[in-house]
């Protein structure tokens, strides 16, 4: 859920090689919900929009922190629109 100025996530740890199903709405406005690696490279977007949720499936490679950025602006709070994924190695290893 995206909302003037945060992002809630049902859940923020996930394995490597696990497969992630991402429901995106927003509670407010258009908020963009980008996913970005340790180097803040795009690996996976959608918008989150009112009254409607995207659905994005990402499968994480390697372990590390990830950052949830906003990528559309929504107003003067939109730069503290950042969430952390913390994705570990897959089980076993």
């Amino acid at each position: 859920m995206a909302r003037q100025f945060g992002f809630e996530l049902s859940k923020n740890k996930f394995r490597v090689g696990q497969p992630v199903e991402f429901h995106v709405t927003s509670e407010d406005v258009n908020h963009g919900f980008g996913i970005y690696d340790e180097k803040l490279q795009l690996i996976a977007q959608t918008q989150a929009m009112p009254e409607y949720t995207n659905t994005i499936y990402y499968t994480f490679k390697k372990p590390g922190k990830y950052q949830v950025l906003c990528m559309e602006y929504c107003g003067i709070g939109h730069h503290a629109m950042i969430s952390t994924i913390e994705v570990l190695p897959a089980q076993g290893e």
